[in-house]
């Protein structure tokens, strides 16, 4: 028997490092190819198994990314406020199907519920909202203090009778965080503090409130620069804030928060996902509900088109606050994707194998999914999925143009353009060429 439990204990200790192998190798590859511009950590029941970054935390100073970065988790963000909801749901304070304007009375839509704005059932549009605003004072950032006012002065109503149909609404979890405020009586970021990262033991994470000196120049120095390629003549990345088109995005829309703004490491979040399946956030009750896949008023659970982030097999629907993912093979999985301009965020819990996947980074591209896909395939020995995306021809041509003229242009077009399954073509892309040389 002693010798049967040696040897089965020898075989998993071998199978445990060629699985780190496998994991090693494939990112060790992204890294060389430059598709890692970011962190990623991987963990089994709690435990890292694998953790790597790559790429510049900053492309100007040539500063690499490391273990101790700290990146925007952008929509990952929404988690973190849905559990603040759900911990007040659990304390009495509320109950999910009561309506917004109970507890904030400004709030324009009163047939709107908390648990349609967890769900994002609403029927809000986006932050489309705050183009009004932005319009009568171009320099101004929107704070979570403009959110009633932006809400109220929206004249084009709802999207959909709430409860009718699914629509992702940033300025919803704005509103969420509002509610937090008002029946905690205190600040968002002082009721993450005590009531979720303290108890999460996490110590290098926190809410970020830009002003308008710190938006683009955050104090941080552990806070990674996000990066554009900033036309389509170019190769290169430079520093989002270099980039005209993405001012409304990530200076204007900047200042709110519950939707994104919370600033972490892959280590902190690994903390979090800790204390939330552990049991020290919320009620196991309440996770049940929270990873149930949302029903429309009709019956129907709603479906996504395509799971988020996730590429290959499989369906994605929406909780409360959390994104679920129904994979052949892997099971049921929680987590939330995020982007932003120059930057992309990934998280996700398998709960049937206790597997753990974060990813950052800090350049956004196609190459994204292809990482994170991987990753859960590579924890579960299965072959791996990765989606060929063919590089944009519209790119080389304008690069070239650019360098070498328009002769050298035309020359790289006509030998390349038949390579169709290396290359592909977009009018959209040559449309948009153009008016970036304009």
């Amino acid at each position: 028997m002693k010798a049967i439990i040696i040897t089965s204990f020898c075989l998993l200790i071998g199978w445990m490092q060629a699985k780190s192998q496998s994991i090693d190798s494939f990112f060790k590859a992204k890294q060389d190819q430059h598709q890692l511009n970011g962190a990623v950590l991987l963990a089994e029941k709690g435990k890292v198994v694998f953790q790597s970054t790559g790429g510049y935390a900053d492309f100007a100073s040539k500063k690499l990314n490391n273990a101790n970065s700290r990146f925007n988790l952008a929509s990952i963000s929404k988690t973190f406020t849905a559990v603040a909801v759900l911990q007040l749901k659990d304390k009495g304070k509320l109950k999910l199907d009561d309506h917004v304007v109970k507890y904030l009375p400004r709030f324009p839509y009163p047939e709107i519920s908390i648990r349609q704005l967890l769900s994002h059932t609403s029927g809000l549009p986006d932050i489309e909202i705050y183009g009004y605003l932005v319009g009568l004072n171009n320099d101004m950032i929107v704070t979570n203090k403009n959110v009633m006012e932006a809400l109220r002065k929206w004249d084009k109503g709802l999207l959909f009778k709430p409860g009718d149909n699914y629509r992702y609404s940033n300025p919803g979890y704005s509103v969420l965080a509002l509610l937090v405020e008002k029946l905690s009586g205190t600040s968002f970021a002082d009721y993450l503090h005590r009531n979720i990262f303290i108890p999460a033991q996490m110590t290098k994470i926190y809410l970020w409130l830009p002003t308008k000196t710190s938006v683009y120049h955050n104090p941080d120095t552990a806070l990674v620069k996000l990066n554009v390629q900033s036309a389509w003549y170019e190769k290169d990345f430079a520093a989002i804030d270099s980039v005209g088109q993405y001012r409304y995005f990530i200076y204007n829309c900047a200042g709110t928060y519950g939707e994104k703004n919370i600033i972490s490491t892959t280590a902190d979040l690994l903390k979090f996902d800790q204390a939330l399946f552990s049991g020290r956030l919320l009620k196991a009750s309440t996770l049940q509900q929270t990873f149930t896949p949302v029903r429309l008023n009709s019956g129907q659970i709603w479906y996504a088109e395509h799971m988020d982030t996730m590429l290959g097999e499989g369906r994605g629907s929406y909780g409360l606050g959390f994104e679920i993912f129904e994979q052949p093979g892997f099971g049921k999985s929680v987590g939330h994707g995020g982007f932003m301009g120059g930057l992309a965020t990934f998280y996700l819990h398998n709960l049937a194998k206790n597997q753990t996947v974060i990813a950052y980074q800090n350049t956004s591209g196609r190459q994204f999914g292809n990482l994170v896909t991987a990753a859960i395939y590579l924890l579960n020995h299965r072959a791996l999925y990765q989606r060929k995306f063919k590089e944009s021809l519209t790119r080389i041509y304008g690069h070239t143009m650019k360098t070498q003229g328009v002769d050298a242009a035309t020359v790289v077009m006509d030998e390349l353009r038949s390579d169709t399954g290396q290359y592909e073509l977009k009018e959209q892309e040559m449309s948009q060429l153009g008016g970036d040389f304009l």
